[in-house]
């Protein structure tokens, strides 16, 4: 095989887009199949290759490379693969000098190139899914990791719009704009991929002086909003401090460990970096590498086999994540969170597909998600969709349609006084503090949104000598407070503990439709004057009419036997806890829950509606606005019982 052929030095003044607008526009060179990969592959250098010798979908194909060729291609989600095998190949290294392998009458044409002008690129969104689709989704995901069918699980949202110029002028702009580390510029006689990826999958890299084959994959798991590039930017600091993205990394790291080891010498599998914080594109990242020496013989096509699809992708344990995805994903994800890569005789690369367009003629696709936890709020997960979509969409002119929750959450955006904090309720019985981790996980996570703070360390300690004494029913009160309110965060918080006899549990409830301001209410705050005049009977609705809650507790009915209905856990909606042990225990009877949009029309048609709160836990609702509502004994009898 003939050497690589240095370009002149002329050329090198040619930056990746402006090679890739030459190619694509010289009428000598045919480009219906190229790819380019730019970023951190082969240590920083670029490859571009078109006119492919050949093309398979089977990745046992990838094992076999000829001297001075490279397969290049994807592997969707699904295991459906795409890869060409390229023989003529253009290189850029680090220095910025462009290589080529191929004759020199190809040399020749490319230094003639002219440099072209950059093309225009726009996007429209059209469609995906909605908000409430996916709020449903992930909470849907939490019941199943509290009813212990797994630990993590990730769920995704989809975009569909229309696309107009060229999809290779939003491969230049995201790397101009947002330096992606793992980007990848596909083009296919029948689909165009843009990728604009931040994460690796695997890295397999021949050491030729021991004669092995060292393989590196380095999850990422944990997003917050970056609103610049210093080391103490609030997102990074949350990221710091957030138990739940710190758990769900761990987590995913010990799958990866797992899926390595099957293709690794023993004992060769180790952590060699956990929980390090990266900039990526408009986030913060936590990012782990896992590393292992593999198993003499091992191919590319059984490296893939034993990885993929990837961990920080699907959940843990894997098999049952990706069954759990396809039950709560109506639509298949394509080449989301599949990989695409490079493989060579002495070299293989993968990312994971995320930040991904897929393009079809003028139409596009674009995936985002998040990991699921125990602990994970669903309106919080919707935002995480939203910020990773943002830069990428801003691109070519577009946003996420609709503005029905914002980024972050601001105080101008508020109309209560977050500088008199947060509080939680809890019901202490005879000495025990129910749903006592339910309550200060979500009080813990609204002090680390609203104010970059953690809860004291102590206070669980200091709640557990307090009521441990204490006999029947009692009500404990949390108050959380910023020592100092500056802005919107503070450094110190101040609690406050206050005790005194719980209300009786049950009873019967007459509510009226009421209005509050606009806020954040999944968040308890300790500012209580929008309770208004009908106070804890007050049902308060959306801006668009729909059943939200009442003054002190979350709404549930049920509209027949064996089904339970509910609003979806939006920014109107306190995620209660007894509400989530209610959901709890729902599931392990077998009944079914819908989560989405309750009408007012849909308590005057159930067989029985239900107010659930922390102290008084299970209250009949039996009128609304005056107007009786229907009541079954029976089912009543039934349900009371689930939460003792």
């Amino acid at each position: 095989m003939a050497e690589p052929i240095r370009l002149r030095p002329a050329v090198g003044d040619l930056g990746v887009g402006a090679m890739l607008r030459a190619l694509l526009a010289s009428p000598a060179i045919d480009t219906s199949t190229l790819a380019c990969l730019a970023g951190n592959w082969c240590d920083g250098e670029v490859l571009i290759g078109w006119q492919p010798r050949r093309t398979t979908d089977r990745l046992a194909d990838l094992d076999v490379v000829p001297a001075g060729c490279r397969w290049i291609g994807r592997l969707d989600y699904a295991g459906t693969a795409r890869f060409a095998l390229f023989d003529t190949l253009l290189r850029r290294d680090r220095a910025g000098q462009w290589w080529l392998s191929g004759d020199e009458g190809l040399a020749a044409t490319i230094e003639a190139f002219p440099e072209p002008r950059a093309g225009t690129v726009r996007l429209a969104v059209l469609s995906g899914t909605s908000r409430d689709d996916h709020l449903a989704a992930v909470e849907r995901a939490v019941l199943q990791i509290r009813a212990g069918q797994l630990y993590q699980v990730n769920v995704c949202a989809r975009l569909a719009g229309s696309i107009t110029g060229e999809p290779v002028e939003l491969f230049i702009r995201g790397l101009e704009r947002l330096a992606p580390d793992y980007a990848a510029f596909l083009r296919e006689p029948d689909r165009t991929v843009v990728s604009l990826s931040p994460e690796l999958f695997l890295h397999r890299q021949r050491d030729p002086r021991r004669q092995l084959d060292i393989v590196r994959s380095a999850p990422i798991k944990g997003t917050r909003l970056r609103t610049s590039d210093r080391p103490d930017d609030p997102g990074a600091r949350q990221l710091r401090r957030s138990a739940k993205d710190r758990a769900e990394n761990v987590m995913i790291v010990d799958l990866v460990r797992n899926d390595l080891s099957r293709v690794s010498e023993p004992g060769t599998v180790a952590v060699s970096e956990l929980l390090g914080i990266r900039p990526a594109p408009g986030v913060w990242h936590l990012v782990s590498q896992v590393t292992g020496r593999l198993v003499a013989g091992t191919g590319t096509s059984d490296l893939l086999a034993a990885t993929f699809p990837p961990g920080s992708v699907t959940g843990a344990p894997k098999i049952r994540a990706c069954q759990l995805i396809e039950e709560l994903e109506p639509v298949g994800r394509g080449l989301f969170t599949g990989a695409i890569g490079h493989s060579s005789a002495d070299s293989t690369e993968f990312n994971v597909a995320i930040r991904t367009f897929e393009i079809a003629g003028d139409q596009f696709e674009l995936g985002v998600g998040g990991g699921i936890t125990a602990e994970s709020v669903p309106m919080a997960e919707w935002q995480e969709c939203r910020i990773k979509a943002a830069p990428l969409l801003a691109l070519a002119g577009a946003s996420w349609p609709g503005s029905d929750c914002p980024d972050t959450v601001s105080a101008d955006a508020v109309s209560v006084d977050a500088a008199e904090g947060i509080f939680d309720t809890m019901l202490c019985r005879d000495g025990r503090l129910v749903g006592l981790a339910d309550h200060l996980s979500r009080l813990a996570t609204s002090c680390l949104e609203l104010y970059g703070s953690e809860l004291p360390a102590d206070l669980p300690d200091r709640l557990a000598m307090l009521t441990e004494p204490l006999p029947g029913r009692q009500r404990l009160r949390v108050t959380v407070r910023p020592a100092t309110h500056a802005g919107w965060s503070c450094e110190e918080l101040q609690t406050s503990v206050e005790v005194s006899p719980a209300p009786p549990a049950g009873g019967r409830l007459a509510l009226r439709r009421a209005d509050r301001p606009a806020a954040d209410w999944r968040h308890k705050w300790a500012d209580r004057r929008w309770l208004g005049e009908h106070g804890a009977e007050s049902l308060f609705c959306t801006a668009d009419g729909a059943v939200a809650e009442t003054g002190i507790a979350n709404i549930v009915l049920i509209p027949s036997e064996g089904v339970l209905r509910t609003p979806v856990l939006s920014a109107d909606v306190l995620p209660g806890v007894t509400r989530r042990r209610f959901l709890d225990a729902a599931l392990d009877h077998g009944w079914r829950i819908e989560l989405g949009r309750v009408e007012v029309a849909d308590l005057h048609a159930a067989r029985l509606v239900l107010a659930l709160s922390s102290l008084r836990e299970l209250v009949l609702v039996d009128r609304l606005d005056g107007v009786r509502l229907q009541v079954d004994d029976r089912l009543l009898g039934i349900v009371s019982g689930w939460l003792r």
